[in-house]
This record gives structure tokens, sequence and C-alpha cells, in this order.
């Protein structure tokens, strides 16, 4: 990156805040995740165990390649998980844990959303 580019953005973010919000007019902007990824609960026999439901990632569009950053909340704290996961035609959906481990409840947010691009001939 060089120079110019290095104060731009930083100008950005200490204008803006965050780094996301100085690439607002860029075409690489990020999209919003609710309009890319769904988290979804679903009964499955081991979250039942404990009262809870089997959290999944869910692609929207199944027709996108996307990157999706997801942190992990145990008894409403944010714990250090912080996870990559590639959603794809082929594998639209992850699974992320249990609502309720039998310690106690757990919940996931999303945190970041990248379209990649698609692989060549597709």
């Amino acid at each position: 990156m060089r120079l110019t580019h290095r104060l731009v953005w930083l100008l950005g973010v200490l204008l803006l805040g965050t780094p996301a919000a100085a690439m607002a007019d860029s075409p690489t902007e990020l999209p919003a995740p609710e309009t890319v990824v769904m988290l979804v609960e679903t009964d499955e026999a081991q979250c039942l165990v404990n009262d809870g439901k089997l959290i999944s990632l869910t692609l929207k569009d199944a027709t996108q390649l996307v990157e999706v950053w997801v942190d992990r909340w145990f008894m409403q704290v944010q714990t250090a998980d912080h996870t990559k996961h590639v959603l794809s035609p082929q594998h639209p959906e992850v699974a992320l844990g249990c609502s309720r481990s039998n310690a106690g409840p757990q919940h996931w947010t999303v945190h970041h959303v990248t379209l990649l691009p698609s692989p060549a001939g597709h």
C-alpha cells in the first residue's frame, strides 16, 4: 500500500471511525451481513438434551461464494472464538454449535462478510 493510500485510509478512519466506513464509497464495499447470510436454529438431538437448538450459518443466495467471520458469546460474554467460514454453492451451510451447553447459553454473531470472486470457469 503506497503512503498516499495509507494516509487517505488513516484520515478516513480518524474522521469516520472504522475502516469499513472509510471505504463506504469504494467498489469493494462490504455487504450488510443480514443480506448475505443468516443464523438458523434447528432441532438436533444432542442440543435438545440441554434444552437448546443447533445454530447454523446459512448462505442466503446459494450462487455466491463468501467468507464470514463469526464471534461466539457464552453466557452473554463475548469469547475469544473468532472463526472464519467460507460458504459456497457446494457448502451453503455450516453448523456452529448448540444454543445451550450443559454450562449455560451461547450464541453467535456475524462480525464480517466478504464476497469472494467465483473460481475461474464457474
